[in-house]
């Protein structure tokens, strides 16, 4: 019986290591996908904002504008999205933040 006691502690201290190295696998994975994500809409919003100046010879005036005529979309819940003009011939300031998941 003590032979088995001994061979049982050892295999749930590797499946602990084994499960906590999962976890922080799977944390640092998802850390880098949101980092990800907030590069793409960066992209997307500066993409949207030129070809709105190319075709209309004007910045648009705020963001909505953006999501109604250019189909942009991203998780509100997730990023906050700062957008300033300063004039129609001035390109907007935008900053991409992510919001806190406390």
């Amino acid at each position: 019986m003590k032979k088995r006691t001994l061979f049982i502690i050892p295999l749930l201290i590797l499946m602990m290591v084994v499960i906590a190295g999962f976890l922080l696998s799977v944390d640092f994975l998802s850390s880098g996908n949101i980092q990800r994500q907030k590069e793409n809409l960066e992209s997307a919003i500066q993409k949207d904002i030129t070809d709105f100046y190319a075709y209309n010879g004007y910045y648009p005036e705020d963001l909505s504008v953006l999501k109604d005529n250019y189909g942009l979309t991203y998780n509100e819940e997730l990023f906050f999205v700062d957008y300033q003009i300063y004039g129609a011939n001035l390109r907007p300031v935008v900053t991409v933040l992510e919001r806190s998941t406390d």
